[in-house]
């Protein structure tokens, strides 16, 4: 999203990462469906330079109050869709984007029968224009009824933000991983979870995040913490240009369990300000990666103007292949602190550059018998073989992959909930060997700018070798052909330990290989 208000931010956007613009926005009057305000939209000059650069554009529609008034009123309604194919005429734009807040569950057939309305009118008279809504963290009362607008929508951006707001009385993040609190069992994790579980295509799904976070005076230095008054918002550039002066190192912490980053400090009084770093937005990123869902969406551009952390992230983890460590542990949507939520349904994907296999463990299982469930498919879709069928709380021992990559698929009721799983993953560490084997000699090790391979085992087979980090990031790869020796240059490698992978004629050994500049 693009707010009107971003002055010249637009100029360091890095439109290389762009997919989509959404311009905010044109303001809906409800009595007439005409624009209070399009806030400059026709001549914007950023609309003008995204669609050069390629980038879709979208115009966001905002309507914030008078749902009923616009709802029942035909009229206002055909003038709204007639103004807006006449604006995605005018500007050559791919899209349209609702943005109807704060809609009364009593209006919900409204909502409905008008999404569906300018579905049709769109595509009738503009085919292959996009029409996608932002819809909220929480759907309470069903307000937004999606299986029935589903198929109608290209794109559902989930705003999985605000789950704290201004009127909190806990000061908390915006945006957390997991619930900082059990009694407040909402987070981005179970947000996305719910959409999935309404049967939405993953592709259609956008996991719409912060660039800014929100500060409060607090009663005491504790967390949670009650708050003693309203929020304020502060932007990713204000927090890193450290705009009061307290967001320092010694007044950062990191909170296990929303997993996200905060700073405490004293000025007259407490003070908690929770916001999204690097480290919180990339374990989210690395979320919607392993979901396969359709991307992300950020509220809002040019939050981050003048600091490149955030664009590389998303460089990082979106324009690459996925990349995992050697080891982690996936949790259900409670994370390690609490129980997972009720109607709970999702598939996610974890794939290694490392080769595999992958060993699997589980550090807790704990699943409402008979009633909510995890499958374990050996591969990267449903399609794989199934592994294990769990219910209950009796974990196997000793699950192992055939290759680099697993598929989880989690389903529960709408009843009782427990701690659910935390399954740890691996890549083989047994079966490293140091340097040496019958079949090749590795050296020198440690080595420095050039590692040697040398075959000692007088055969003369066609292979390979495949270089790793400890992440499981595939760093070099070469064919020797039947060679008797090879000189690997490590001249671009860190420092550090890797896992040298050699395959002669199907005949795999590892080697750990440790260099030193």
């Amino acid at each position: 999203y693009h707010p009107y208000w971003m002055g010249n931010a637009w100029q360091n956007y890095r439109w290389d990462l762009l997919s989509d613009l959404c311009f905010f926005s044109y303001e809906t009057d409800p009595a007439t469906g005409n624009a209070v305000t399009t806030n400059g939209f026709e001549t914007a000059v950023v609309v003008d330079t995204a669609l050069a650069h390629g980038v879709k554009v979208h115009l966001c529609v905002t309507l914030f109050s008078g749902h009923a008034t616009f709802f029942n009123n035909p009229e206002s309604r055909q003038t709204l869709i007639g103004n807006l194919i006449s604006l995605v005429t005018q500007r050559g734009i791919q899209g349209i984007n609702l943005d109807f807040e704060a809609v009364p569950s009593s209006q919900q057939q409204g909502l409905t029968s008008f999404i569906l309305q300018l579905a049709d009118a769109l595509h009738a008279n503009l085919p292959g224009t996009e029409l996608s809504i932002a819809a909220p963290a929480v759907n309470w009362s069903n307000t937004f009824d999606l299986p029935a607008i589903a198929p109608s929508l290209d794109l559902i951006m989930i705003m999985a933000y605000d789950f704290y707001w201004s009127g909190s009385t806990l000061a908390g993040p915006v945006a957390g991983y997991w619930p900082l609190t059990s009694s407040f069992n909402y987070a981005v994790n179970h947000s996305l979870s719910y959409y999935q579980s309404q049967g939405i295509p993953p592709e259609k799904l956008l996991l719409g995040l912060p660039y800014y976070g929100r500060e409060w005076s607090v009663s005491t230095n504790t967390l949670p913490a009650s708050t003693t008054g309203s929020s304020t918002a502060v932007t990713y550039r204000n927090v890193r240009n450290n705009s009061s002066g307290f967001y320092t190192p010694g007044n950062q912490y990191w909170d296990p369990y929303s997993y996200n980053p905060y700073y405490s400090y004293f000025n007259g009084n407490w003070w908690q300000c929770f916001y999204d770093d690097v480290r919180s937005l990339g374990a989210k990123y690395d979320l919607v990666n392993r979901r396969n869902t359709g991307g992300i969406g950020i509220w809002a551009l040019g939050y981050d103007n003048g600091y490149p952390d955030l664009w590389n992230l998303i460089e990082e983890k979106f324009t690459q292949s996925p990349v995992y460590p050697c080891r982690d542990t996936l949790y259900d949507p409670g994370g390690p602190w609490w129980n997972y939520g009720d109607d709970e349904f999702y598939t996610e994907t974890v794939t290694s550059d490392y080769p595999g296999p992958l060993m699997l463990n589980f550090e807790e299982l704990s699943l409402e018998t008979g009633f909510d469930s995890l499958w374990i498919y050996d591969g990267p879709d449903v399609n794989a073989p199934l592994m294990a069928t769990l219910s209950g709380d009796q974990a196997p021992s000793g699950l192992a992959t055939s290759g680099n990559s697993f598929t989880l698929r989690f389903n529960t009721d709408g009843a009782t909930t427990r701690s659910g799983y935390a399954l740890e993953w691996s890549c083989p560490t047994a079966s490293i060997n140091e340097t040496t084997t019958p079949d090749f000699s590795i050296y020198p090790n440690p080595a420095d700018d050039q590692l040697f391979i040398s075959r000692i085992d007088n055969k003369h087979d066609l292979w390979s070798t495949e270089l790793f980090d400890v992440r499981g990031r595939l760093i070099q790869a070469g064919n020797s052909g039947k060679m008797d020796r090879v000189a690997l240059s490590l001249e671009d490698c860190r420092e550090g330990v890797y896992v040298l992978k050699v395959n002669s004629n199907g005949n795999i050994n590892f080697y750990k290989i440790v260099i030193c500049h």
